[in-house]
């Protein structure tokens, strides 16, 4: 049986080799024109979440998606995974603003710092 020590120290490790893996940005998908799609009174959620996925975060049921995004200067824009570490890494918070019918009322690329 396990002891108390040797419990934690294996959980320690496993915390250890899981989390530089959630805050690593992966600027291989890097793409300067990863958000030119993207139009009010146009861009449809459905597209949004073809395109790029499953958001960071939701709120008012699905009336408001947001996407934290890091940037490269020379690749552009990228996607950042879903981290339980918060917003180490992230750039920019991508918000998008649905109307009744899906259709995006309007955007916001905010500056992280």
């Amino acid at each position: 049986m396990k002891t108390l020590k040797q419990s934690f120290a294996t959980s320690l490790l496993m915390v250890g080799l899981l989390v530089p893996g959630c805050v690593t940005p992966n600027t291989f998908h890097a793409d300067p024109q990863l958000l030119e799609f993207i139009a009010d009174g146009q861009t449809t959620k459905e597209t949004v979440l073809l395109k790029l996925g499953q958001p960071s975060a939701t709120l008012e049921s699905e009336k408001y998606l947001t996407y934290r995004l890091g940037y490269d200067k020379k690749r552009g824009y990228f996607l950042m995974e879903r981290a339980p570490v918060g917003w180490l890494g992230v750039k920019y918070n991508l918000v998008l603003v649905f109307d009744a019918q899906g259709v995006l009322a309007r955007h916001s690329l905010v500056e992280v710092r």
